[in-house]
């Protein structure tokens, strides 16, 4: 009797052991596996920092959190960058006796669309003049509508973020978008298989200008082009004013 309440207890005392160690082991287990994550969650934290402070005062002002942030506001930006409550101020060249024609046709499709257009003149310095006025006025927020029956360099390079006329420059410093656009004969500088895209010639106020398409690309100009490309395609350009405002219409709704 005496043995079996010996066998008995040696047994108690053996699972009670081995229940004890199984027990540390896990607590010894959980104990490692939380130091490898806290050492882990330190080592994340500390490439996050690195990484932050490494991009944090280049030029871009890029971080971490400035990514993601302008990964999410790509569409909003893109969608509020042309709105229609924006001040416009156009502008188009002298054509023919119906110039007062279709720049009533343009103002008046934009006004009924809802386009804030705050000037609209007509004549071969009005453009040169718009941009001095917005340039004098310090203007900002606005958006230049410019219409040409001609391509001419000078008229690019005036409104370029980088171009050549200064007060051109800051006009665009100061926040206002252009939109350029040609009409009737001119040359096509704008579309794929435009005559005038690879190369159009200077005039009496500036040298020519190659790759003028990539030009404006390069210096955020929004260009349209509705001509006939020197008389290469009569039947679909525009004579009236009215397919240019609807490209110009469309750039809102992409």
């Amino acid at each position: 009797m005496n043995n079996k309440k010996t066998i008995f207890i040696l047994f108690c005392l053996f699972m009670i052991f081995s229940l004890s160690y199984v027990y540390s082991a896990n607590v010894t287990d959980n104990l490692n596996t939380s130091c490898q994550e806290h050492q882990y969650n330190e080592r994340l934290n500390l490439l996050y920092d690195n990484l932050s402070r490494k991009y944090e005062n280049n030029k871009n002002n890029f971080t971490l959190f400035t990514i993601r942030e302008k990964n999410n506001q790509t569409e909003d930006y893109d969608i509020n960058k042309l709105n229609k409550s924006r001040p416009i101020y156009f502008a188009m060249d002298h054509v023919n006796a119906d110039d007062e024609k279709i720049c009533d046709t343009i103002t008046k499709r934009l006004k009924e669309e809802g386009f804030n257009v705050v000037k609209a003149e007509i004549g071969p310095n009005k453009m040169s003049q718009n941009t001095h006025y917005l340039y004098e006025h310090n203007i900002s927020n606005a958006i230049i509508f410019h219409l040409f029956n001609g391509v001419d360099p000078s008229t690019i390079r005036e409104l370029a973020t980088e171009g050549n006329d200064n007060r051109g420059k800051t006009v665009r410093n100061n926040g206002n978008d252009v939109v350029l656009a040609w009409f009737y004969d001119s040359v096509d500088c704008v579309n794929e298989n435009g005559s005038g895209t690879a190369y159009v010639y200077g005039s009496e106020t500036g040298p020519s200008m190659e790759n003028p398409k990539q030009y404006m690309e390069d210096n955020e100009i929004i260009a349209i082009c509705t001509s006939s490309d020197m008389g290469k395609h009569k039947e679909n350009a525009d004579y009236t004013g009215e397919k240019t405002v609807n490209e110009f219409i469309e750039l809102f709704n992409k």
